[in-house]
């Protein structure tokens, strides 16, 4: 059947709304496993110096940082709250999305559970960070659209213009989504969507409710422009080469044939015409991932039209088959969920991290270790010296500093300053300081540029490692002290801020 404007949507499956809620109480129920990762602890930072934008991300994140903060001060369960809700958000709107493109009860089951035990909604969720949100916000938008599609109220334009101003406000990789689909809808159609004043109004909101973070950007001359060429250059011609091959272990590797069983029905299926948009959209994405050379992640809010596609192709293919393929259906999920469980939940002791490997094929879980054993470290350090009243202490990266914020306030640490991103913008340390300790992480072991030049004596005092012997980042890291500085902060400043 082929849909258009007007036609009604099958019935709604419960699943649609039993799944997410299962999905966000599983997330909640494990959010107290391992320990924060280094970018929440600077989520709450940001969240103490909130403003409409810092130079490497827009406000949303770190407001909700500081409510979970608020309501529930110190609770690692309550800062992933939000985080868990935006991940049955996104499995909630997907399965909405299969539903828009005419999928049955079935259909709608596949795609929500699809969703459930994949890569993008169980990684990111574990978690708050700005992609959690984005991919959230990603599905809600390609619902709105898709139900614009099917019911022709273009009315329901205005409110996708506010959850996309909102994710804007968030990560601003939804606006390439946003145009990708657009373009789609220019290319294949329908183009009537793109008709009247409801596009244009809807364009508008989404500027003006993000218009505060561009004028924050405007007043700052425009860091994130610095940041993106940071990135892109970090990524380089192995992040380009390596995009899509990481897309089919990222997503789920037994979730593969789902989503692109999704795609090739989106691009070629008659009855998916409609919203085809949303697979040339994908296809436009990857185009411009790959040439920016972006992480393999940015990708995700491209993938609920996809899996909610997958959902009524396999949906086809179990109505055309035998029992058989049923089970093959079954079995392939329940393997998806015994692969991305162990990655993405803190459901594999420490010592059998490396057994998996759940290091290697989830960076994110390293960056869990490791923090308080950091500040115990450099407290003791500062604690000894015999004028620690005189000694700043300024830290390599963001979960360095942002570390010591949370874990050193009960040790005696002073105020922490770092130049990395935000940090560089929260001021630097005051001019009575003329000795500082310096933490660096293992994966930089020297001393910074900066200190070689200002400091009279230079050397290390402290080697940082965590309890668990994980190794990560801050593994075999040095605390350097630093004397006799001469040189105004004011005037170091400069040469130690930094984006990369």
């Amino acid at each position: 059947m082929v849909l258009v404007s007007g036609v009604d949507a099958p019935r709604l499956s419960r699943w649609v709304v039993g799944v997410p809620v299962a999905v966000a109480a599983v997330l909640v129920a494990f959010a107290g496993g391992y320990g924060y990762h280094g970018d929440e602890l600077y989520f709450l930072a940001a969240g103490r110096h909130l403003a409409w934008g810092y130079p490497d991300q827009p406000p949303l994140t770190p407001f909700l940082a500081a409510l979970a903060d608020a309501v529930a001060p110190d609770s690692l369960v309550a800062l992933r709250v939000p985080a868990a809700v935006a991940a049955g958000g996104t499995v909630l709107f997907v399965g909405l999305l299969a539903r828009e493109m005419g999928g049955g009860r079935r259909a709608q089951l596949v795609a929500v559970l699809g969703a459930a035990l994949s890569g993008p909604v169980l990684v990111p969720g574990h978690m708050l960070h700005t992609t959690t949100i984005d991919i959230c916000l990603s599905a809600a938008l390609a619902w709105l659209v898709a139900r614009v599609v099917r019911t022709g109220d273009r009315r329901l334009l205005l409110v996708a213009g506010a959850v996309l101003g909102a994710g804007l406000l968030n990560k601003y990789q939804i606006a390439v989504v946003a145009v990708g689909a657009v373009v789609g809808l220019a290319l294949v159609g329908p183009r009537s969507v793109l008709r009247g004043p409801w596009p244009a109004a809807g364009a508008l909101l989404a500027l003006l409710l993000w218009s505060p973070n561009l004028l924050w950007q405007f007043e700052h001359g425009w860091p994130q422009l610095e940041m993106a060429a940071v990135i892109s250059g970090n990524g380089g011609n192995g992040a380009r080469v390596a995009f899509l091959p990481a897309q089919l272990l990222y997503v789920g590797p037994l979730l593969v044939p789902l989503w692109v069983a999704g795609l090739v029905r989106l691009l070629r299926s008659p009855d998916a015409r409609p919203f085809r948009f949303l697979g040339v959209a994908w296809v436009l994405l990857v185009v411009v991932f790959v040439l920016a050379a972006g992480s393999p992640m940015y990708l995700f809010g491209a993938y609920p039209a996809l899996l909610a596609a997958g959902g009524l192709a396999v949906d086809g293919w179990l109505a055309r088959g035998a029992r058989a393929r049923g089970i093959v259906v079954g079995t392939s999920l329940i393997a998806s969920a015994a692969f991305i469980v162990p990655l993405a939940l803190p459901v594999v002791p420490v010592d059998h991290l490396d057994d998996i490997p759940v290091l290697e094929l989830n960076g994110l879980t390293a960056e869990q270790f490791g923090w308080p054993e950091l500040a115990r470290t450099v407290a003791d350090v500062h604690r000894s010296l015999p004028a620690p009243g005189n000694t700043a202490v300024v830290t390599e990266n963001f979960g360095e500093a942002a570390a010591l914020e949370r874990y050193g306030r009960d040790l005696g640490l002073p105020t922490v300053h770092s130049g990395y991103r935000g940090y560089g913008y929260w001021g630097h340390p005051p001019d009575t300081a003329t000795a500082a300790l310096i933490v660096r992480p293992g994966t930089r072991p020297g001393p910074p540029r900066w200190a070689r030049d200002a400091c009279r004596d230079l050397r290390v005092v402290a080697t940082t490692r965590n309890d668990r012997g994980v190794d990560n980042k801050e593994q075999d890291g040095r605390v350097w002290l630093c004397e006799g500085i001469a040189e105004p902060w004011a005037d170091l400043w400069p040469r130690i801020r930094h984006l990369d």
